[in-house]
């Protein structure tokens, strides 16, 4: 492993533990696996949309997220799959979710935040120019009133969805 990359997964991977443990107990880092740490199992609790049902729609407070470092990282952006269930505009419908533009420079720990404020639908998440999943975005269009659904993750960038 080059040893750029082996500093940056090792700060990352102690940036993440010191934002789980600052969230108190919104986010969870469930596992970490990796010599350094490359792929990460992430707790969220916050309240998201889960389903859009025939009743209404469904929500919950415990989301899973795999992040995943892919060797070409940190020029290219973590991966990251919903291991949960969610309705959303930046989540395409196999569950990956839309991450928008990376910067290299960018840290896990300030994407781990973005994952968060993209799970409670914090209004400076959504970019509606740019969706993954047209359903979810017809929903959320209508119901912006309910937005943020719970306290929002800081540090927002700007989303665009590419086609995954």
């Amino acid at each position: 492993m080059h040893p750029v990359r082996r500093r940056r997964l090792l700060s990352d991977f102690a940036a993440v533990q010191r934002l789980a443990t600052a969230s108190e107990g919104r986010i969870v880092v469930q596992s970490a696996s990796g010599d350094p740490p490359d792929s990460y199992v992430l707790g969220f609790h916050c309240r998201s949309l889960s389903e859009l049902s025939p009743r209404g729609p469904v929500f919950t407070d415990h989301h899973h997220v795999k992040l995943q470092c892919l060797a070409a990282y940190p020029a290219q952006p973590p991966y990251a799959t919903m291991l949960t269930p969610v309705v959303h505009p930046h989540i395409w419908p196999n569950r990956v979710l839309c991450l928008g533009s990376w910067k290299p420079h960018e840290k896990l720990d300030s994407l781990v935040q973005r994952i968060g404020s993209i799970l409670c639908y914090d209004p400076t998440a959504i970019n509606w120019r740019s969706v993954a999943d047209d359903d979810a975005a017809a929903w959320a269009r209508t119901h912006q009133n309910l937005f943020p659904l719970d306290h929002p993750f800081p540090s927002v960038a700007t989303l665009t969805c590419d086609h995954v």
